[in-house]
């Protein structure tokens, strides 16, 4: 076969690789894929999260708390009945007493002592213990919020990362393709002759490289399918397919701008700020304890008493000879104490974090800004003229698979940017807690 006849071959074939590869799209869905956008998925997040239905149980419970604060100790009564007369010998002597007893002061009948009591708390400790109880119920809410926070970051660095992982993985798909079949033609070529077997080999060296790539790549994305149907509550195996997810472009505020958001709208922040309220609370409540609570009670004795139908008041109380709280007193101290040394390390924590990521963004975003559209465009043209121009023999087997490996790392690369400053976007919203993109 003459060397103009090999070169048509393997045009002709080649041209309708390339064709092939640029009609290619995605790996066609099944009818259990569950199409959503970001704001969808969050919507389903927002309802159907466990972690996040929990954690509203716990202020519920606090809810309860606050109730069960407010109630009063209840009211105690006591009944003492004869059991056993020893003047008579007989048991359970109920009835009236006849005059001739009565007037000797024998009352062999009827006796029985009745007492009402009723715990009086003192120092205010009911209303100090409600608002140490309200004080637990804003912890839960803040805790709900900061999870909310944390959960809802994840939610979208994965929602993101499935979709940019999809774009590589279709991406490295086409670039399979293509080289299977040029490793295919060059294989029938080297049955004939046309070319030597070092070239078909590296061509199958470049292909199991692609194919590994791929593996690594269906990997992640198995990892991102399984957190997201976790986050969103699917019980059934769908494939979530992400929408398109395209990085905002706006004017960054200034950083003291986006540091004073992060210390007003975090909820860890505040948080922290109401622990040092709940230690106070605490605190207060303990020493209220110093003080003894009472019991009143009203006592009604028929016979037993000095004279009959007694009926007396009584009060009676702890002396605080020796508890006096002393030890809750000092805990609830340091706790306060501890609890105001975390609000600063707090505050210092969420600044530096805020400074990291407006840091780590503003270097991210300056790269992808510096990258001409041009560049872009050009870049989806190498894969195809590396494969005319090895076609036509005027570039090498080198040459070849060095711009098909440059248009695939660069390729990967621009999506892996994009993904980048998605990321950073969403990580400087979920250290300030504010929607700043």
């Amino acid at each position: 076969m003459s060397n103009l006849n090999k070169k048509w071959i393997v045009a002709s074939i080649l041209w309708i690789c390339i064709l092939g590869s640029a009609w290619s799209q995605t790996p066609s869905l099944t009818s259990d894929t569950l199409t959503l956008s970001l704001q969808e998925a969050e919507n389903i997040f927002l309802t159907k999260n466990y972690l996040l239905l929990a954690q509203k149980y716990n202020i519920n419970i606090a809810e309860a708390n606050i109730r069960q604060s407010k109630l009063w100790a209840n009211p105690n009564f006591f009944v003492e009945s004869n059991f056993y007369n020893p003047q008579t010998g007989k048991f359970f002597q109920y009835g009236k007493n006849s005059a001739a007893d009565i007037a000797a002061s024998q009352y062999n009948k009827g006796s029985i002592t009745l007492q009402l009591q009723q715990l009086i708390y003192t120092a205010g400790k009911r209303s100090k213990l409600v608002l140490l109880a309200e004080s637990n119920k804003n912890l839960q809410s803040l805790a709900f919020e900061d999870l909310l926070r944390n959960l809802r970051y994840q939610l979208h660095s994965s929602y993101a990362s499935l979709y940019f992982d999809m774009q590589s993985y279709t991406l490295l798909r086409n670039e399979e393709k293509q080289q299977k079949s040029l490793v295919n033609v060059m294989q029938q070529l080297l049955s004939k002759g046309g070319i030597s077997a070092y070239e078909v080999t590296r061509l199958e060296a470049e292909l199991r490289s692609i194919q590994s790539d791929i593996l690594n790549l269906q990997g992640r994305i198995s990892d991102e399918e399984t957190t997201l149907r976790t986050f969103l509550a699917q019980k059934d195996i769908v494939f979530i397919k992400p929408t398109e997810v395209v990085p905002s472009v706006i004017t960054l505020p200034q950083l003291k701008t986006v540091m004073d958001s992060a210390l007003t709208n975090r909820p860890d922040v505040s948080l922290s700020q109401e622990q040092v309220n709940n230690a106070h609370q605490s605190l207060v409540y303990e020493k209220a304890r110093r003080t003894p609570d009472l019991v009143a009670g009203l006592t009604f004795d028929k016979y037993a008493s000095a004279f009959m139908n007694y009926t007396g008041l009584s009060v009676a109380m702890d002396l605080p000879v020796f508890n006096r709280n002393q030890g809750n007193i000092q805990v609830a101290q340091l706790q306060l104490e501890s609890a105001k040394k975390s609000v600063e390390s707090q505050q210092i924590t969420v600044q530096n974090e805020v400074m990291n990521a407006y840091e780590k963004f503003v270097q991210i975003n300056q790269l992808n800004e510096e990258i001409p559209a041009t560049y872009r465009e050009s870049l989806k043209n190498i894969s195809a003229e590396a494969t005319k121009n090895y076609n036509q023999r005027t570039i090498n087997l080198l040459d070849y698979l060095d711009k098909i490996r440059t248009y695939k790392q660069a390729s990967l690369k621009l999506i892996d940017l994009q993904n980048t400053v998605f990321q950073s976007q969403q990580y400087l919203n979920f250290v300030t807690n504010t929607k700043v993109f």
